[in-house]
């Protein structure tokens, strides 16, 4: 029973989800001597892989998984739920996996190949994949459709902030006003990292809104690793975000919703209460209502930094 491949890649998983992806990967290991095309086993040794930084390994992995498990699939007829169906679940699994490797081996191109097809599969991108595909589509020079990509998103601090340079070097200067406004409200210590300004102080975080720790400093450090380089040496850039952040309506903005913040964290406040203040949280980022005054906010700055008359 030890030796029982459903058994092994278990206990492998458990190893990985514990941090120990070494003793996870010999144990994958020991299914595929048994199973070499044991689908489950190469996804989980492109995961123990990747999180030892052997991406090449991890890529060679997730290959063979999304191999095997298209001939499986194959051989079950045509899938077409395939997010909702468990067994079509592991090739959408190594396609995703494949994706991530190439895309931190700097192969933007195979990256968006294989993002676009995991998403034409799975449209509801249940593994988040449609920020990763902006930034690739940006580091590829087709700006357009990073743009849409990041646009399709959603209140995601990382697309958000993204969306607002992509604007700005479009040329798009009101929209990058109101795209930088909404990711500032998502995530205030990014915004203190990239333009080298203070951060507001005791800045809470409020995990209702965001669930997986998007507002947090960590989420802002991932962030600078994976998209410092697209900031480093572009002081316009810089200034354009230090502008929008130290505007008077944007400041005036921030410190409201700070303050809703720190009331939602009350444990003692009522379900009542609580649905009122995100209520008006809610309003106070609503794109439209930002969109009255992104125009004058973008004026002022570019006569500022532009010297337009």
């Amino acid at each position: 029973m030890a030796d029982d491949p459903k058994t092994l890649n278990a206990l492998a998983q458990q190893f990985l989800d514990r941090g120990e992806p070494e003793e996870a990967l010999q144990l994958f290991g020991r299914v595929l001597q048994a199973e070499p095309e044991n689908v489950e086993a190469w996804c989980g040794s492109g995961h123990a892989s990747y999180a030892m930084g052997r991406l090449e390994r991890a890529d060679r992995s997730f290959r063979r998984a999304a191999r095997f498990a298209r001939v499986r699939l194959e051989a079950h007829g045509r899938r077409v739920r395939w997010w909702a169906d468990e067994q079509t679940r592991p090739y959408l699994e190594a396609l995703h996996g494949r994706g991530l490797c190439r895309f931190w081996m700097h192969r933007y191109e195979d990256a968006v190949r294989i993002f676009t097809k995991l998403l034409r599969l799975a449209p509801t991108d249940p593994f988040d994949v449609r920020f990763l595909l902006g930034e690739a589509y940006f580091r590829t020079g087709h700006l357009d459709r990073a743009i849409r990509a990041w646009q399709a998103v959603g209140d995601d601090p990382d697309a958000l902030y993204n969306l607002g340079l992509g604007y700005f070097y479009r040329g798009e200067f009101t929209r990058s006003v109101n795209a930088f406004r909404r990711g500032i409200f998502e995530n205030l210590f990014l915004v203190a990292r990239l333009t080298d300004s203070d951060l507001f102080s005791d800045v809470p975080t409020y995990r209702g809104t965001h669930y997986k720790g998007l507002d947090h400093e960590d989420a802002a450090v991932d962030y600078l690793d994976r998209c410092g380089d697209l900031w480093r040496s572009r002081p316009l850039l810089r200034r354009w975000l230090r502008g929008i952040y130290e505007h008077d309506l944007v400041r005036s903005d921030v410190r409201e919703h700070l303050e809703h913040l720190h009331t939602l964290t009350r444990s003692s406040l009522s379900p009542g209460d609580r649905a009122q203040v995100e209520g008006r949280n809610t309003a106070l980022r609503d794109a439209l209502r930002l969109e009255r005054s992104d125009a004058e906010i973008a004026q002022q700055l570019c006569e500022r930094m532009f010297r337009l008359r």
